[in-house]
């Protein structure tokens, strides 16, 4: 499972670097990199990764509100993440990333795609990255995946799916 957690300050990342900062961990990543100026990732094995990035908003309705134990919180919305995925990571998906936006597609295709509807250069180039993959491999390596078991079902096709949201926002008209 990988957990992305957005920032739109970069200053932010300076507290989270271990070369920098005296973090204590309960469980300790196996291995962490960053560049300190745009991400910063943990891996932990056997459990997961989390990313700590630094990206403003791209959608007009970036998060939800929700309430997770007894505190509120921003959570990112579906469209956003997938349209940060696409502007951020779209010309080197990988794929994790063909499996979100087919998973996400499934659930709100139409929110995703008006999403990407205002990154069409970058979808474009997402959708060129995605038919140069070899299908054989994309499935191998999202069946490695730690996949939710309601969105097991996505994963068999992701690959298709994925390339057919790209091209239904590249046939259709931007929404102003």
């Amino acid at each position: 499972m990988t957990i992305d957690i957005f920032f739109d300050d970069p200053q932010l990342l300076g507290f989270i670097d271990p070369s920098r900062s005296h973090l204590h961990f309960e469980t300790m990543p196996s291995d962490y990199l960053g560049d300190g100026l745009r991400f910063q990732k943990f891996a932990f094995e056997g459990i997961g990764e989390i990313d700590f990035i630094v990206a403003g908003a791209l959608t007009t309705t970036p998060f939800e509100t929700r309430v997770v134990e007894g505190r509120t919180v921003r959570l990112e919305a579906i469209p956003e993440i997938i349209a940060k995925k696409v502007y951020y990571r779209g010309s080197e998906a990988n794929p994790r990333d063909i499996f979100d936006i087919a998973a996400a597609a499934r659930s709100q295709l139409g929110e995703v795609v008006n999403a990407l509807r205002a990154l069409p250069e970058h979808v474009a180039r997402t959708r060129t990255r995605l038919e140069k993959l070899n299908p054989e491999f994309v499935s191998r390596a999202i069946a490695q995946l730690m996949i939710m078991p309601d969105y097991e079902a996505s994963a068999a096709d992701s690959l298709i799916a994925a390339i057919a949201v790209l091209d239904e926002v590249l046939s259709s008209p931007q929404r102003t």
